[in-house]
This record gives C-alpha cells, structure tokens and sequence, in this order.
C-alpha cells in the first residue's frame, strides 16, 4: 500500500515543519505535526509489516502498600 519512498517524502516534509506534501500525484494536508507523525508511524508499521500498531493494556490492582 505505501512504499519507502513515499515515508521518506513525509519524514522529509515533516523535518521541515511543512504540513503539505504530494504522494502518488495527490496533494494532502495534515492538520499538525502530530496528525503527520502519527501517519508516519502507521506507514513505518506497515512497511515492517508490524500489524495495526495497536496496543491492549490492562489495569491491575492492588493494595497500596
């Protein structure tokens, strides 16, 4: 779905603080460097083929001392 090439634009776009860049002859703004970090991070899970990048935690308990 995504190529390296196409994470190297965003790694380099996202360097210099610029929130617009063109993939694949398609322009595309994001909102904020967090909105763009975070599709960097998805893109980099996809391409190392790591799954959804979710994570399930779960709360434990205990008495307090």
């Amino acid at each position: 779905m995504y190529s390296q090439e196409q994470l190297q634009k965003l790694r380099d776009a996202y360097a210099k603080g610029v929130l617009s860049v063109e993939l694949a002859g398609e322009k595309i703004t994001f909102t904020s460097g967090a909105e763009m970090r975070r599709r960097i991070r998805d893109i980099e899970s996809d391409l190392s083929g790591g799954g959804s990048g979710m994570t399930v935690s779960y709360a434990t308990t205990g008495r307090g001392y």
